[in-house]
């Protein structure tokens, strides 16, 4: 793996033009803010390869990660089902499918970060609507795999990006992925006494490995 971390979504530098507006965007953040209990920001910016609107959403949520994971877990968080944990037929599935019809199908969404008091989840697209579709499988596997990624629940990662990729051809990386990346490979930053600690978490092994990483731009 190869390092290369990503603060925040830059259009300029993921092939995506001027910003933009979008029809419906305030409706879409008014119910991702309810169902999230949080304040949401959104940017939006023309991509000219895929001829389609991306968006980049920031969800700010005034509770921890923990708290978080308790409330999605009996369905009263991010307007997912507690039965499944895929987002087929969430609110949020249904929102972002409004928002999609009120700009013919021309938007998707290319990073989603929610930020809580005690750590950030930055997840990007991997491929079209991978991030609507599969956000709450996502979080159920945050969940799943808590008390492995805290080591023992006795540390928090401050960013958490989902997810992270292989460097296996000399430094370069594919554009897109595949969904099932999502649930390889995730990057942790955790702080020290002197300098940012840089782990990887492999969701098959329940393993943090001390190893750098790429992530999707």
């Amino acid at each position: 793996m190869s390092s290369k971390k990503n603060q925040a979504y830059n259009f300029s530098l993921h092939g995506v033009g001027a910003f933009v507006t979008c029809n419906g965007l305030e409706e879409f953040q008014k119910v991702l803010e309810r169902d999230f209990f949080a304040e949401v920001a959104a940017e939006c910016g023309f991509n000219p390869r895929k001829q389609k609107t991306d968006i980049v959403l920031n969800i700010h949520c005034n509770f921890g990660l923990t708290e978080s994971l308790h409330h999605f877990n009996t369905g009263n968080w991010g307007g997912f089902s507690p039965e499944d944990d895929t987002i087929g037929g969430s609110q949020f599935d249904e929102a972002f499918q409004n928002l999609c019809e009120a700009n013919n199908n021309a938007v998707d969404i290319a990073e989603l970060s929610i930020h809580f008091k005690d750590t950030s989840l930055i997840v990007s697209r991997v491929q079209d609507y991978s991030i609507p579709e599969e956000l709450g499988s996502i979080i159920f596997k945050i969940s799943e795999h808590f008390v492995y990624f805290t080591k023992g629940l006795t540390e928090m990662p401050y960013e958490i990006f989902v997810p992270v990729f292989e460097d296996t051809d000399q430094g370069m990386i594919e554009v897109e992925g595949n969904r099932a990346q999502y649930y390889d490979f995730w990057g942790l930053y955790f702080e020290d006494n002197l300098n940012h600690n840089v782990l990887v978490y492999d969701l098959k092994t329940k393993e943090l490995q001390q190893e750098d990483f790429f992530l999707l731009d």
